[in-house]
């Protein structure tokens, strides 16, 4: 009995980390927004594990035409989440995964 219940457990504790995971992405997404990057593409780039464990997400900006004496701004972000408050930790300008 106290095996079903441990592994009952775990899997409440697995359906709700998916969730919070959910959440965040769609709080980067509205951070990376409101830095003025359109997501293209929005990957896991650092997790920790734990109570006061947070998730750090890279975010491909769409770049838009722009002509060839203008500045290249970031084309991507990177943003921390740590239990749903997302912040810019700092853009990423031309740099490879």
């Amino acid at each position: 009995m106290k095996f079903v219940a441990a592994i009952f457990f775990a899997l409440i504790l697995l359906c709700s980390q998916t969730a919070h995971a959910d959440t965040d992405q769609v709080e980067a997404r509205e951070v990376a927004r409101i830095n003025n990057c359109t997501p293209k593409k929005i990957d896991v780039y650092q997790q920790s594990l734990g109570p006061e464990g947070s998730t750090t997400y890279r975010v491909d900006c769409t770049m838009a035409k722009t002509g060839d004496n203008t500045a290249k701004g970031a084309d991507a972000l990177l943003i921390s989440c740590k239990q749903s408050l997302c912040e810019l930790l700092r853009p990423l300008a031309g740099e490879n995964k």
